[in-house]
């Protein structure tokens, strides 16, 4: 199963594969990038391991094991690791799922200030964006970092020549196909990264799936904005909010990807070219599997908080991974009473959403609030709680749900039954720093 993680909402102000000796494609450091053609081979850098098929990819930790991608043995999930930033530093908390929730601080500094945890396929990440950076985690020893794999292009000739450029690459989210092979979410480039997360360096990277032939005409900053990724049998599928300089320009849309063979899916044969999935409304900010993987679910923001016009535009909606079309009506932010950011599903039906309110008096002034909803009926539930800022929420194996409180004064980690109930009679303190994400991990 994949990313176990809440990302910041960056973008709201974040089977068996054909084998080939042909040499390995060259990495993205020096900007030289291996594209796959729809059929291609995918190179040599791990020929003769064939890659074995994943059932399920699960978003919200609906399980309490992380299935093995490369055909080892599943691995348990029974810790959280929690990163932590003020914007200047980052830091990381570690503990106990359950029965009781609980965290510590390790100490340890992380080297980029802007970073997310995430597990797939038994292996912990740890995205270092500022740095585009994928980091490699040793499980024995979190957050100990094993491998680095650098994602990031070089400057340009005669303008800033070798000059590194941060956020070049802005890893947004990691889904790892084998002990060898993962693909990456590269939010500012038009393209998914594929890298090799058994190597370390330059090496790691090697190739590139093309996004470029899914690309609205409207939008011109050379980026599609790919963000999340999860997989349903044998399709992966990738969130792309086609935003312009920000602003969301045509409606989001999501990359389908054939996983035996890292070709684009064709989601409206009728329409000339290779097209994409599309949703109804515009810059999809989270995506998560139903727990029994019958349902992808995304949410929409729209027009973002603080953002004008001042609208409430988005929704969350049900997509069918087989049909690749969106059913049902969904939810509006007007149901909701704000702004959506990150979703949780509890079951089939239910879920739980972020949802940014605007003080009607002052603009600037804002509260956030985890509401329940139902994709069923359409409705909206209780609230579960209210606080200054949330930067995301995670279902755990146990599935409870982790909420990343990060209002000054009262910051650290809230965790919840499904039926709303408090596991923590106060925050799990992550000590100077705020929670920025959170994974499980083994």
């Amino acid at each position: 199963m994949r990313r176990l993680f809440i990302v910041s909402i960056g973008s709201m102000f974040a089977l068996t594969v054909g084998c080939s000796d042909d040499p390995a494609p060259s990495d993205a450091s020096t900007g030289d990038v291996a594209t796959l053609d729809a059929g291609s081979d995918l190179g040599a850098a791990d020929a003769g391991t064939p890659d074995v098929p994943v059932a399920t990819d699960v978003v919200d930790a609906s399980a309490p094991v992380d299935a093995s991608d490369g055909g080892g043995p599943a691995c348990t999930l029974t810790r959280a690791l929690v990163t932590t930033s003020d914007y200047a530093t980052g830091g990381y908390g570690l503990g106990p799922i359950g029965p009781t929730p609980a965290l510590t601080v390790t100490g340890a500094m992380s080297p980029d200030q802007d970073h997310v945890p995430v597990t797939s396929g038994c292996i912990v990440y740890d995205l270092l964006r500022g740095e585009d950076v994928i980091a490699v985690l040793d499980p024995a020893m979190l957050p100990a970092i094993a491998r680095r794999i650098p994602l990031r292009m070089m400057g340009t000739p005669g303008v800033d020549a070798g000059a590194p450029m941060p956020y070049s690459a802005n890893p947004y989210d990691v889904l790892t196909l084998s002990p060898t092979r993962a693909l990456v979410a590269q939010y500012a480039l038009p393209r998914l990264g594929i890298i090799n997360p058994s190597l370390d360096g330059a090496a790691g990277v090697v190739g590139a799936i093309d996004l470029a032939p899914l690309r609205s005409p409207a939008d011109t900053d050379g980026s599609l904005e790919a963000s999340n990724m999860v997989r349903v049998g044998g399709s992966i599928f990738v969130t792309l909010q086609n935003l312009d300089s920000y602003v969301p320009v045509t409606s989001g849309t999501l990359a389908v990807i054939n996983a035996a063979t890292l070709a684009l899916v064709d989601a409206d044969p009728a329409t000339t070219g290779v097209q994409a999935l599309s949703l109804t409304g515009r810059n999809p900010v989270s995506m998560v599997t139903t727990p029994a993987g019958t349902s992808i679910v995304v949410a929409e923001a729209g027009v973002v908080a603080f953002s004008a016009p001042q609208t409430l535009d988005g929704r969350i909606e049900r997509v069918d991974p087989v049909t690749l079309r969106v059913v049902g009506t969904g939810v509006t932010e007007a149901a909701l009473g704000g702004d959506v950011g990150s979703v949780v599903m509890l079951d089939e039906d239910r879920g739980w959403a972020v949802v940014t309110r605007l003080a009607v008096a002052d603009a600037s002034v804002s509260d956030n609030r985890v509401v329940a909803f139902n994709l069923a009926t359409g409705a909206v539930g209780a609230t579960i709680v209210t606080t200054g800022t949330i930067g995301g929420l995670a279902r755990d194996p146990a599935g409870n749900v982790w909420v990343l409180d990060r209002t000054m004064g009262s910051a650290g980690v809230r965790v919840y039954r499904p039926d709303g109930t408090a596991l923590t009679t106060m925050t799990l303190g992550t000590g100077a720093r705020p929670p920025y994400g959170v994974a499980f991990v083994p």
